[in-house]
């Protein structure tokens, strides 16, 4: 039986080179990607391709005592590449 690869949800940001900082707020792309694939890229190209995970405690402020990770693809494009 074949492994289920997990899937993310796919955004797209711009970011400050040289502070990392984010310009805005992630863009849904309503695409999703499998996990692996995700990782093989990040591989190829890690300047682009990042994982962000998010812990429900970060969004509440409220611990549940389970380690539960929510885990988003985010595509970077950098304030000083050129757009084509």
């Amino acid at each position: 039986m074949a492994k289920m690869s997990k899937i993310l949800e796919y955004y797209m940001v711009m970011a400050e080179r040289h502070t990392g900082f984010w310009i805005g707020l992630p863009l849904a792309t309503g695409k999703t990607v499998a996990r692996e694939e995700w990782l093989r890229l990040m591989k190829e190209d890690p300047e682009h391709f990042h994982l962000v995970e998010i812990r429900p405690e970060e969004q509440t402020g409220y611990s549940h005592g389970i380690e539960n990770v929510i885990e988003h693809a985010v595509f970077v494009t950098w304030s000083d590449e050129q757009v084509q």
